[in-house]
C-alpha cells in the first residue's frame, strides 16, 4: 500500500509540475532546455566515492519561470554501476527548494533491479528534500541543507535515518582562476558517517581550453578531503 501511495504521489507531483510549466509558459511564453555531458575521472559526491573509474554524467533540464525539471545520471565505464536521478527545483530569488529522486543500481542489487520497487528495505530509490541559498553579490556565501526522507537510508532495524547534510560554499579568485571552496558535514548518524562529522572539504576550479576560435572546452579540477573517513580525492572532468 505504501509503495502504491508513494508512487502515486510522485506521479501527481510531476503532473502538477507539468501544469505549472504550462502556466509559466503562458505567462512568459518561453521555456528553455539545457543539456550537457560531463566526463569525470572518478565519481565523488559529498565526500563519498561512488566510482573509482571514469564516469559519464549527462544532464538534461527544462526550465519555465522559477521551475526546473530534469534528470542527471552517472554511468561507470568499467564497472557495473549506474545511477539515474530525477529532480524538480523551484527558485525564488536566491532561494531554491529541490526534490530529488536518486536511483542507484549497486552491484549487490543488479540481480534484482526493479525501478518501480518502493519497498524501503529493497528499493534502489532515495528521496531527498534540499533547501539552498545562493548568496548575494556582496556576500556570495552559499548554504545547502539536504535531508533524505524515504528510501534505502535505513538503520539495522529498518527505520529511516533521515540523514542530513549541510554544506557552505564560497567563491574566491586567485590570479586568473576562480575557485569554489566548500565544506560539508553530516548532522546525524546515518548515510554519510556513523556519527555527526565533517565529510566533504575542498575546492573546485574550471579552465576553458581553446580548441578552435569558436570552441572552448571547459576542464575542471576538484580536490576533496573526507576528514571523517580519512580519505582524499582528486577529480578531473570535462564538459560538453
Amino acid at each position: 500500500m505504501m509503495k502504491k501511495t508513494l508512487l502515486s504521489g510522485i506521479i501527481l507531483l510531476f503532473l502538477g509540475c507539468n501544469l505549472v510549466i504550462a502556466q509559466e509558459e503562458n505567462q512568459n511564453s518561453k521555456v528553455s532546455v539545457d543539456y550537457s555531458v560531463d566526463f569525470v575521472s572518478r565519481y565523488v559526491w559529498r565526500g563519498l566515492l561512488y566510482g573509482s573509474n571514469p564516469n559519464i554524467q549527462p544532464t538534461i533540464s527544462l526550465t519555465a519561470g522559477g521551475l526546473t525539471l530534469g534528470s542527471w545520471a552517472s554511468f561507470g565505464t568499467s564497472q557495473e554501476y549506474s545511477e539515474i536521478d530525477l529532480f524538480a527545483t523551484y527558485t525564488i530569488g536566491n532561494l531554491s527548494f529541490t526534490l530529488y529522486d536518486y536511483y542507484n543500481e549497486y552491484e549487490w542489487k543488479l540481480d534484482s533491479v526493479d525501478y518501480f520497487n518502493w519497498d524501503k528495505n529493497t528499493t534502489g530509490h532515495l528521496l531527498e528534500g534540499t533547501l539552498a541559498w545562493a548568496g548575494t553579490e556582496s556576500f556570495p556565501l552559499s548554504v545547502t541543507l539536504a535531508s533524505f526522507f524515504y528510501g534505502y537510508d535505513t538503520d539495522n532495524n529498518g527505520d529511516q535515518n533521515y540523514s542530513t547534510y549541510l554544506e557552505l560554499g564560497y567563491p574566491v579568485k586567485i590570479g586568473d582562476y576562480n575557485f569554489d571552496l566548500f565544506v560539508g558535514g553530516t548532522l546525524n548518524e546515518g548515510f554519510y558517517h556513523h556519527e555527526p562529522n565533517v565529510v566533504n572539504v575542498g575546492f573546485k576550479t574550471t579552465k576553458e581550453i581553446e580548441i578552435t576560435e569558436k570552441f572552448k572546452l571547459p576542464v575542471s579540477a576538484t580536490f576533496v578531503v573526507n576528514p571523517a573517513k580519512e580519505d582524499v580525492f582528486f577529480v578531473v572532468g570535462i564538459t560538453l
